[in-house]
């Protein structure tokens, strides 16, 4: 049985540093496990989606993400396809403020358009799609209707839509197979070339905490109101939405949300399509 893997490079990235610490991964024994794990017999490609920030010059966070997809490209069997980012700006209907975002289409349509090409050539037995994302239901339900299976898999259940989850076979739980294919310390370079979490989570936020604070309620709320429905998702605030006054860094986004939570200023829940949101406590 030929498996192949479709990895939505943004949505794989969140989920590993939220739920396993910021261990390093071993890319080739991640993909024994998930053939093993679905009931395969070989890999037969592995194939990874993300969005790059193509501006000059080149952010150091920019140079580690060009590292790891570079030693991403060379493990066996793995293919790697990168995209510019869509910077676009919105315009906050209250205040009239300009944010900057960025968009990752292109990402979600390739995959798309390559999962439907590939299986309908006959080209795999098993899809497995690492992504969450309700965006990517008609993929995983055009491949089922040429008669593949196709698994969605991801770490735990954070970030997974109810309606993917729905149309795949079934879901493959990446958390469980860490053990199998995590590196030791120091024995490997993590996704997008970031020491571990562990590490980033003892450094201080900065000399006044409450600063960051202050910006992130401000960006939440002006997301908030540029965002088509009226809510923004974590993921997408936390990697892609563009403000001067937070930093890019995912890690210290996360943790700033995370205090908002704890100190009950702002909650995060789960929208209809299965979408983690987070907004202001009423």
């Amino acid at each position: 049985m030929r498996v192949v893997l479709f990895f939505d490079g943004k949505n794989f990235y969140a989920g590993w540093k939220d739920q396993t610490a910021g261990r390093d991964i071993d890319f080739r024994k991640l993909s024994q496990w998930i053939v093993r794990a679905v009931g395969g017999s070989h890999l037969w490609g592995a194939y990874y989606y993300t969005g790059v920030d193509d501006t000059v010059p080149k952010t150091p966070g920019q140079e580690k993400l060009d590292n790891f997809l570079d030693m991403l490209t060379m493990q066996p069997g793995f293919f790697v396809q990168r995209f510019a980012q869509k910077i676009r700006t919105t315009t906050c209907p209250s205040c009239g403020t300009q944010s900057k975002f960025s968009q990752e289409k292109e990402v979600d349509t390739t995959m798309v358009a390559d999962m439907l090409r590939l299986a309908a050539v006959g080209a795999f037995d098993i899809a497995v799609l690492i992504s969450g994302d309700a965006d990517l239901v008609p993929a995983v339900e055009g491949v089922r209707a040429l008669g593949k299976q196709v698994y969605v898999g991801s770490w735990g259940t954070s970030g997974l839509s109810a309606r993917i989850r729905r149309a795949a076979f079934d879901h493959l739980n990446l958390s469980e197979g860490l053990q199998d294919f995590a590196r030791g310390p120091g024995d490997g370079l993590a996704p997008y070339g970031l020491p571990p979490s562990s590490a980033i989570a003892m450094a201080p936020l900065s000399n006044d905490p409450e600063v960051h604070m202050l910006a992130c309620i401000e960006e939440i709320k002006r997301a908030q109101a540029a965002m088509p429905g009226g809510y923004v998702g974590v993921h997408f605030f936390v990697t892609r939405w563009r403000s001067e006054k937070l930093a890019e860094i995912p890690d210290l986004r996360r943790r700033i949300i995370d205090r908002l939570v704890e100190q009950q200023k702002i909650e995060i829940y789960l929208t209809d399509d299965g979408i983690q949101a987070v907004k202001m406590k009423v």
